[in-house]
């Protein structure tokens, strides 16, 4: 099974990550499988501490409150255990429920939901402060999904703006990300700056550290960057100084350069924007299910 992983992520909030984990869902579960008959089996993982991926799934999902959920539902529930057993109890073999924490989402495709309401508000944030900066703890995230990528074409990982560890555990395991931006100044410095911390991420444990031999034989070759596109574009505003100024510095300053940028461009419409927070792709609109069908032809 030919499972590809792909991350999303970007160090600047406001660029519309949510939205287009949510839209990239629907679209990549509705696209033909190019590994067997019928559609692509989708599963989106939330390691965002904010949970707002997970907030829409589980309430426009039919599953109640976010808050309602209960601990083993969560991704929460998987980091937690696993940090006690690395710490004190390294012989217990751990297994999940899989069919407790996978939900599915409009009979589209699959997620398993993180909350910042697990066991007395405690958020992802607050797990990765009990990690350590070794492999064992990075591994957790992979080690699990291991366990249920071979029913999947496409996992997706909604990452936070931050760069903890959970965050690097997410970059190592994946085959690919992809990067939602808007056209400013302080949004092309955090692209350059999260390329590169990518690849320092992957030099750091795969190549330079002690444990490089078993980290890179257990995570693989380093994630590539399958685009940067621009979203919430105003139609009426003129970014061509914006774009020059951007792909410049993915060629001066990156290993890709301008060649990575996407064609397609997110409008910023209020469609677009109004769905999501209903759990929905834009029926009116088609930016994201152009956008996909561009990315499935890299990939």
């Amino acid at each position: 099974m030919d499972t590809k992983i792909i991350f999303f992520g970007n160090y600047k909030g406001g660029v519309g990550k949510t939205t287009s984990v949510l839209n990239f869902a629907e679209y990549f579960s509705c696209h033909a499988s190019k590994n067997h008959s019928g559609k692509n089996r989708v599963l989106v993982l939330d390691v965002d501490p904010q949970s707002s991926l997970s907030e829409i799934l589980v309430t426009k999902g039919g599953y109640g409150e976010l808050s309602e959920l209960e601990a083993c539902e969560t991704l929460n529930y998987v980091f937690d255990l696993c940090i006690l057993k690395i710490k004190k109890y390294n012989d217990i073999e751990l297994k999940f429920d899989k069919d407790c924490l996978i939900k599915k989402y409009k009979n589209l495709y699959d997620f398993v939901p993180s909350s910042l309401f697990y066991r007395n508000n405690v958020g992802l944030d607050t797990i990765v402060i009990d990690m350590e900066d070794n492999i064992q703890y990075l591994c957790i995230l992979k080690s699990w999904v291991d366990t249920i990528r071979e029913g999947y074409d496409y996992i997706f990982i909604d990452c936070p703006p931050t760069n903890n560890l959970i965050t690097r555990s997410a970059f190592l395991m994946s085959d690919y990300y992809i990067i939602p931006t808007i056209l400013d100044g302080l949004s092309t410095n955090g692209v350059v700056h999260y390329i590169n911390t990518i690849e320092e991420t992957y030099k750091k444990y795969c190549e330079e550290d002690e444990d490089a031999l078993i980290a890179k034989h257990f995570f693989g070759e380093k994630p590539q960057l399958l685009g940067v596109f621009y979203n919430l574009i105003r139609g009426q505003v003129n970014y061509d100084e914006e774009k020059e100024d951007f792909e410049a510095a993915l060629d001066k300053y990156t290993s890709y350069g301008r060649e990575v940028i996407l064609d397609t461009l997110i409008n910023n419409l209020i469609d677009i924007a109004r769905e999501t927070k209903d759990g929905n792709v834009s029926i009116k609109k088609k930016d994201f299910k152009w956008l996909t069908e561009e990315i499935i032809k890299k990939i």
